[in-house]
């Protein structure tokens, strides 16, 4: 048996240094793809082979934009590590990019792919980053790189002088007659700059060449359209493709980001079509024009659901099966439709084996096709399993690596301090998943370093130290053995060496610290801070639409189970997601039902009216034409509008009061970028309580905390008291 050696003048110093620090297992689980936690205590070579072996699929799409769609499950038992594997690959630093849409909801009231485009879009026009830029950065970065180098060669030799004049010493020399660099030779150079292939994921360089290159922003905005109207032809397609270039390179070159969010939003929708299409066929259209863009610049689209048990059994009572079924019915109908889109599904063993077979037999077919890798040979699902003892080892050294760094003179501690090999070996061995291997080590970290108070500073004889470890560690005297060697030379010890050998007591249950109301409440802060700085950017919160209707949604349905009351108001009934008319952004509304005492329920729809400039009078007028839906389904309307664009004028004020006029019962509420982040955090903290729970265990009660942080929220969207 190996055991752990430490001078006793420093045991008490060391475990007091330990409790300042804090548990680095507290934190065990990783919430969502972007959790920090991840970063901070990864561990490369933890599934490093399955990591590989997925980067190897993407790179198909990379190298063959047009491979078809195909999708790979990833199964494994929860707390397996699945998450922290998605993670890995969205945030890898390796030398190529791919644009990664990780799904936080699934929108079951939504045909599937309007559902998928929908998340594409808020990626794109979202704050959220992959390997430290935001998607619209680096694509828009690319795409500017890409038509600027083509374009600037194919100017004339004026339009070259003029954009290009001398500038310092050039102009003087060229003046004199000694030579200096040509308009011709400093867009050549520029021309090829931009074209140089970049090793490696980079910050955005665009605008830094055109600089040193001396091109204004504004004049290679200029160029750049010329180049897309020259280029792009002039059917739909092409007109939506003309518009998403236009839109990136503006937001690249002039960070005007409005205009690419507006188009993919509403402008779409508003092309000058010979035959109006259905909402499907437009936002098959648009997918389609989008898939293009990314598979001209080689970058391969990945759409990773995380967590399937969780966005498919998100509430009580759900009919699984037919949830399970519509999902992977539409998932195979995307794949139909759409090429180039590499589909990770990271998914729990058994509700795989569950739902997977009673499918029909195409969609097993499709899910179950398996993808030829070079190298790696035939891929048809990965399965995550238990790591090695050797890969623990790495894991808990990690984790204690940052607390250990926090003690005065802790040369000569072993890494996995205050941790002996036998204990990790036990855990290792006896737990099924990481996830309730670290929650072992949360609780054996506590059990010594956090049961009594502080230990006295001068160091207690051979006997006492026995003593005094067995309380710290408090278990039922037979679960350990205690071994003390002392040498003492002097009084209070100027060397005294203790030994100890310590087993490690059962694996006992342990609630999870963060499901305490305080926990809950703090949990919920950090996903709305997380959620906020996503929705900061300009297009960001029109982008999102659909996800904070369905955050919304959840919310109030959650409030209807739970009966939160808002005064003498209460919820009777709530639709998440009402889908009408042919408008695939803005023809979504909640419908909430709301009763007081024993009076008729007054049907309340209620929408997010999003749309920034040209997009105002098309967003209200597609939500007031849900009074004219038969038969009817409103009694009131309530539009959550940003609090800084609140007035209306011109056309949307005309139609604002003719409503009022044909009395329309509507009014528009003020909402801040916290109270729109509160709505789409709220989705995630449901997601992790719910991951956070362990088998059998009930869901706390969370109405009061609903109750307390959505109190304003709530009386925004319900009748007036």
């Amino acid at each position: 048996m190996t055991t752990s050696t430490i001078e006793r003048r420093d045991l008490a110093g060391s475990l007091a240094a330990l409790r300042r620090a804090g548990n680095p297992f507290r934190n065990y689980f990783a919430r969502n793809p972007d959790d920090e936690t991840c970063a901070r205590f990864h561990v490369p070579e933890l599934y490093a082979g399955e990591r590989e072996q997925l980067l190897a699929v993407v790179d198909l799409y990379r190298a063959d934009p047009n491979t078809h769609s195909e999708v790979i499950p990833i199964l494994g038992n929860k707390g397996t590590g699945k998450t922290h594997l998605l993670h890995t690959i969205k945030h890898s630093t390796g030398d190529s990019r791919q644009l990664l849409v990780a799904p936080g909801v699934y929108q079951r009231d939504t045909e599937f792919l309007e559902y998928l485009l929908y998340q594409l879009v808020d990626t794109l026009l979202g704050g959220g980053r992959q390997r430290g830029v935001r998607p619209i950065e680096s694509i828009g970065d690319a795409l500017c790189r890409r038509i600027l180098s083509k374009a600037i060669p194919e100017l004339t030799a004026t339009e070259k002088d003029r954009l290009f004049p001398p500038t310092g010493l050039g102009r003087w020399a060229r003046a004199l007659g000694f030579g200096g660099l040509s308009g011709e030779e400093r867009a050549r150079k520029l021309a090829a700059a931009l074209a140089a292939p970049t090793p490696g994921p980079v910050a955005p360089r665009c605008l830094r060449l055109l600089q040193e290159g001396g091109l204004a922003a504004a004049d290679a905005f200029e160029i750049a359209s010329a180049q897309i109207n020259k280029t792009e032809t002039h059917n739909t397609a092409g007109l939506m493709r003309r518009a998403i270039y236009r839109g990136f390179c503006k937001a690249t070159l002039l960070g005007d980001e409005g205009e690419l969010a507006l188009f993919l939003t509403n402008g779409f929708a508003e092309l000058p079509f010979n035959v109006r299409p259905s909402r499907q066929d437009l936002v098959l259209a648009l997918f389609k024009a989008t898939m293009e863009v990314f598979r001209g610049l080689q970058m391969p689209v990945v759409v990773a659901f995380d967590q399937l048990e969780d966005l498919l059994l998100a509430r009580r009572g759900d009919d699984g099966p037919r949830i399970a079924e519509a999902f992977f019915a539409g998932l195979v109908q995307a794949m139909h439709q759409l090429e180039g889109i590499c589909f990770l599904v990271f998914a729990e063993r058994g509700l795989w084996n569950r739902f997977v077979p009673s499918l029909d037999g195409y969609i097993q077919d499709r899910l179950n096709n398996p993808v030829h890798v070079p190298e790696y040979g035939t891929i048809q699902a990965l399965r995550l399993e238990a790591p090695p003892v050797d890969l623990v080892f790495q894991v808990v050294e990690t984790r204690l690596r940052g607390v250990l760094a926090q003690i005065p003179d802790a040369v000569g501690l072993p890494p996995i301090y205050p941790f002996t090999e036998e204990q990790i070996v036990r855990i290792a061995k006896s737990e099924s998943t990481l996830r309730d291997m670290l929650i072992q080590f949360r609780h054996l970290f506590d059990t010594l370093v956090y049961d009594k108070g502080e230990l006295p500073e001068v160091a207690p004889a051979a006997e006492e130290l026995g003593n005094l470890i067995q309380q710290i560690t408090e278990p039922p005297p037979s679960m350990y053995e205690t071994v003390v060697e002392t040498e003492v030379e002097a009084p209070l010890a100027v060397r005294e060496v203790a030994v100890v050998e310590v087993e490690l007591p059962p694996p006992l249950p342990m609630p999870t610290p963060s499901l305490t109301p305080e926990g809950l409440a703090e949990l919920w802060e950090q996903e709305r801070r997380a959620a906020r700085r996503k929705l900061e950017p300009e297009g960001a919160l029109q982008g999102s639409i659909r996800d904070l209707q369905s955050g919304l949604g959840e919310l109030l349905s959650f409030c209807h189970e739970h009966g939160v009351k808002v005064g003498p108001w209460r919820l009777q009934h709530v639709a998440p997601e009402w889908n009408f008319g042919e408008h695939p952004t803005y023809g979504t509304l909640t419908l909430a039902h709301w009763t007081c005492k024993d009076g008729q329920p007054w049907k309340v729809g209620i929408g997010l009216f999003l749309a920034r400039a040209g997009g105002k009078p098309k967003d209200l007028e597609v939500k007031l034409a849900a009074f004219d839906v038969e038969p009817a389904v409103l009694d009131h309307l309530i539009l959550l509008r940003p609090d800084d664009d609140l007035a209306l004028s011109g056309k949307s004020k005309a139609m604002w009061a003719d409503a009022e006029r044909r009395g329309r019962h509507a009014r528009i509420e003020a909402i801040g970028i916290d109270g729109f982040a509160l709505i789409a955090s709220f989705p995630r903290w449901l997601s992790v309580i719910r991951d956070a729970l362990a088998e059998g265990q009930p869901m706390p009660s969370l109405a009061g905390i609903i109750q307390d942080k959505c109190d304003r929220l709530l009386e925004q969207v319900c009748m007036p008291m």
